[in-house]
């Protein structure tokens, strides 16, 4: 799909790349510093960049959702001063590494390329290793690679206490991000998910990885990418990274801010990105020498309840006033409750269903058409037979996982076609019987669940609203605002218009849209669907758009208008 635009100034700027998510856009690489979820194109961040530098002569740009860093490295590639913020340690060190500016870069390269070769030579002489632990340590990493991953942090920190103040924090960089890498991994986690998932059985048992010949070639192509990002004049740009909330940006408030340029969350991370359960294991393994070495502190292993939308992120905004400051925000308030209504009638419905299935069977009166009529039941005891089937075979077969769910599917129709040719087959209907209990827990679970989505993904919005009032605080007078979104899907079926919400809270503060941009995801780690989380039947779009909107502060409006008009407003 090409990029669309609704402004002809923009026509000239190509936003579909393809191919792989490279360290950086200015030279391509085989590998890449470390892994992060939903990290942002640097081609199109440059593309953007440059773009607004040619029209706006922007000079200081501003990324309260930093990530991994790709904003701050493309922004120090043309020569534009850097500054960023995020709650999650990892995001801290991975960013301030990918923005890093090495001095002595060939003697940097040998000292820790030497450092990296003396560990897997001196490692079989150390009979004895403290070893790490934390809790589930042993759930997450087998023995063996505990014991290489405890070396590596020992000697790591023998190396950066051993070093001259002037060198330190570089080696601890690059260091530490290593080690980071190399924990992921090392662990028994499947590393195709940003949450914590274990590996099946099977691929636990096969798995067999050398952690210090890992944490080596780690080191050895971070090196290179650095290097090779250290080549030209851009090194004196300014870049200040802070750990921070993102709803106070104070920190930055004199700094005569030009550009915001953000990818936020799309929701909470229960929901969408968990990138405090993605760092976690890195966390516990690193937080000390992070805190030592880099002052990066760790106050949570799990960041994620303090992130936006969190259990443990406060916002002090009534949701009122945001419903007043979007008329997009409004309408989906409104579709959420009209479909939350729906939804726990047809729950409360399938649950008087179930009763009655329930002492048909015991009556002997089941008939096998009217069950396979009442969807959602029917549905969910399909489910709840697959997920015993895989459970099973999970535990008791040398299956691949992707195996164990086929096999569990197949077995589940087989077991329903069995019924439906025999429906007065007690053995079978015994089963069903055995089932119902867990299905009726299910039912009742999401009749609590839904309202309660709904008012995790209004809190959400509440707190990016008081990101986006920072933001606007933190922008000099005629600045820009970029900000790249996706449109996830929520219960079922409701799409979320974050640009539109967006939008409407930019005109309310007195900005003026510039474009909105939208292009095709390129390099996007979700599958093109997912499973409604009820029966699992309904497929569900993922977010397969990007979309960027620009705005600029205040180009057609006095202050005291905009001041004058909000007061009136919250008046009403």
């Amino acid at each position: 799909m090409v990029a669309i635009v609704d402004n002809e100034w923009w026509k000239d700027l190509d936003l579909n790349y393809v191919g792989e998510n490279n360290f950086a856009s200015f030279f391509s690489s085989e590998g890449n510093i470390h892994t992060y979820p939903a990290k942002a194109v640097p081609d199109m961040i440059l593309s953007l960049l440059k773009k607004l530098k040619e029209q706006y002569g922007i000079n200081k740009v501003l990324d309260p959702f930093m990530g991994s860093g790709t904003v701050a490295l493309e922004a120090r590639y043309l020569g534009l001063d850097f500054y960023g913020s995020d709650l999650n340690p990892l995001s801290i060190l991975l960013s301030r590494t990918k923005a890093l500016t090495v001095n002595n870069a060939a003697d940097v390269e040998k000292a820790l390329i030497n450092f990296a070769e003396k560990l897997i030579i001196t490692y079989t002489d150390h009979k004895l290793v403290d070893l790490v632990f934390f809790e589930k340590i042993n759930f997450w990493f087998k023995s063996k690679n505990i014991q290489e991953l405890s070396f590596i942090k020992a000697q790591s920190h023998k190396f950066l206490a051993s070093c001259s103040k002037k060198n330190r924090e570089t080696y601890a960089l690059i260091l530490l991000t290593a080690f980071s890498s190399t924990i992921r991994e090392s662990s028994l986690t499947r590393n195709s998910e940003f949450k914590l998932y274990r590996m099946s059985p099977n691929d636990v048992e096969k798995f067999e990885i050398d952690s210090l010949l890992v944490f080596k070639e780690k080191v050895s192509n971070l090196m290179s990418m650095l290097a090779e990002a250290n080549k030209d004049s851009y090194n004196k740009a300014l870049t200040e990274i802070k750990m921070q909330n993102a709803k106070d940006l104070s920190v930055f408030y004199n700094k005569k801010i030009d550009l915001i340029l953000t990818s936020p969350p799309y929701g909470d991370s229960q929901s969408t990105v968990a990138y405090g359960e993605f760092s976690k294991l890195s966390l516990q393994w690193s937080k000390d020498l992070l805190a030592k070495y880099l002052d990066i502190r760790t106050e949570a292993e799990n960041v994620d309840e303090h992130l936006l939308g969190g259990k443990k992120s406060l916002s002090s905004i009534s949701l009122r006033m945001i419903l007043r400051r979007s008329n997009t925000f409004k309408e989906l308030f409104k579709t959420m409750r009209e479909v939350c209504k729906i939804d726990i009638k047809d729950l409360v419905n399938a649950k008087i269903s179930l009763n009655i299935l329930q002492d048909n069977i015991k009556k002997g009166l089941f008939e096998y058409q009217y069950f396979e009529e009442n969807n959602i039941v029917f549905e969910l005891l399909k489910e709840r037979t697959r997920l015993e089937y895989f459970r099973k075979l999970n535990a008791e077969t040398t299956l691949k996982n992707r195996d164990v769910k086929k096999s569990a599917i197949s077995r589940r129709d087989e077991f329903f076609e069995q019924l439906r040719q025999e429906p007065q087959n007690e053995m079978l209907l015994d089963e069903i019987l055995n089932r119902i209990p867990s299905v009726r827990e299910t039912i009742n679970r999401r009749i609590k669940a839904i309202p309660r989505r709904i008012k995790s993904v209004l809190h959400f919005f509440r707190e990016l609203y008081l990101v986006v009032e920072q933001t606007d605080k933190v922008l000099d007078d005629q600045g820009i605002q970029a900000w790249i979104v996706g449109h996830r899907t929520i219960l079922g079926s409701i799409t979320v218009d974050m640009a539109g919400i967006l939008n409407d809270w930019f005109v309310y503060l007195g900005y003026d849209k510039i474009t909105t941009l939208h292009r095709q995801y390129s390099f996007k780690r979700l599958p093109h669907h997912i499973n409604s989380t009820i029966t699992r039947k309904n497929e569900i779009k993922t977010m397969m758009q990007e979309h960027i909107i620009v705005v600029r502060k205040n180009a057609s409006k006095d202050n005291a208008i905009i001041k004058a008009e909000r007061s009136e407003e919250d008046l009403c």
